[in-house]
C-alpha cells in the first residue's frame, strides 16, 4: 500500500522541507498536497518546489480554507473557493496528482438545512470533476458532530456512497471523533473506498494526534485495512508544527511495519 504524508504538517512556505521524509532508502513515500493560496507566499513557493511533487507519488487535497461547497453558485462564498479551486487545477495540470479529496461542507450546518445544502455541495461535486478530468475525485467524510459541522452520519454517508456511486477516501480520525463504528464502515464500503487519512484523537474531538496517541486501535485498524481495502493508499494527516520531523518519520516507519506485517 502507498503511504503519503500531508503537506499541511510541513513548516507554511517552506515546502522544500518535504524532502526530509524521501531520504530514507527503500522507502517509497509520497504526498497528499494540500493547498494554502490564502497566504501570502505560498504559491511563490509551490513555484520553487514543484520539481519535489514530481519525484514522488502525489494526490491532492482541495483547499479547505476559504471553500465552502455547500455556498450556491453565485454566492460570494462560492466565487471565494472557485478561486482557491481554479488555482489547484492549474496546478494539478502541472504536477498530475491521481487524486483529489472532497469535502462536501466545511461550515457548520443550521438546522434544517442538511438537505439543501447536501443538494448543493452534490452539484458542485460534479462541477469538480469536470474541472478535474482524468483525476479521480474522492469524497471524504468530513465534520464533527459536537462542532455541528457533520453533514452526514455514518449511515447516510454510506447510503450517499452507494446510492451515488462515489469513490470515497475515509478519514479514520473524523469517523471516531463522531462515534462511527470504523470497521463496519470500511466493511461496507470496501468496493468504494481508494485511500485513508490516518490521525488519531480522543474519541471526542477532531485533534489529529499521532497513529498511536489516541482510543483508535491502529495496530488493529491498518491490518483490517490490508485485508478489506488491500489496494486503498495511506495518507499520514498531521497538523501539528512539533509532529514534523523525527515524529512524523518514527510513525512512517511504525505504519510500514505494520503493513510489512500484514502482507
Amino acid at each position: 500500500m502507498q503511504i503519503y504524508i500531508d503537506t499541511c504538517i510541513l513548516p507554511r512556505c517552506r515546502l522544500e522541507e518535504g524532502r526530509a521524509y524521501l531520504r530514507d532508502p527503500g522507502e517509497n513515500i509520497g504526498f497528499e498536497f494540500l493547498p494554502m493560496f490564502d497566504l501570502a507566499d505560498f504559491e511563490a513557493n509551490l513555484e520553487k518546489n514543484l520539481p519535489l511533487f514530481c519525484e514522488s507519488p502525489l494526490v491532492f487535497h482541495e483547499p479547505v480554507w476559504g471553500v465552502e461547497h455547500t455556498a450556491p453558485k453565485g454566492s460570494p462564498e462560492y466565487e471565494e473557493g472557485m478561486y482557491h479551486i481554479r488555482l489547484t487545477r492549474k496546478y494539478a495540470g502541472m504536477l498530475h496528482p491521481t487524486d483529489l479529496v472532497y469535502h462536501f461542507n466545511n461550515c457548520v450546518i443550521p438546522q434544517g438545512e442538511k438537505e439543501d445544502r447536501l443538494r448543493i455541495s452534490l452539484e458542485n461535486l460534479e462541477e469538480m470533476k469536470e474541472m478535474f478530468p482524468g483525476v479521480r475525485v474522492l469524497v471524504e467524510n468530513t465534520g464533527i458532530q459536537r462542532l455541528g459541522t457533520q453533514l452526514l452520519n455514518e449511515e447516510a454517508f454510506a447510503d450517499l456512497a452507494e446510492s451515488r456511486n462515489l469513490d470515497v477516501l475515509i478519514d479514520v480520525g473524523h469517523a471516531n471523533a463522531n462515534g462511527w463504528d470504523v470497521f463496519r464502515l470500511i466493511s461496507r464500503l470496501r468496493s468504494r473506498i481508494r485511500g485513508f487519512h490516518l490521525h488519531n484523537n480522543d474519541g471526542k474531538d477532531d485533534l489529529h494526534n499521532r497513529l498511536r496517541d489516541g482510543t483508535l486501535d491502529m495496530d488493529a485498524l491498518i491490518p483490517f485495512i490490508t485485508r478489506e481495502v488491500p489496494d486503498a493508499f495511506l495518507v499520514i494527516e498531521y497538523t501539528r508544527p512539533e509532529y514534523h520531523g523525527d515524529p512524523l518519520k518514527n510513525d512512517i516507519r511504525y505504519l510500514a511495519d505494520l503493513l510489512a506485517k500484514g502482507a
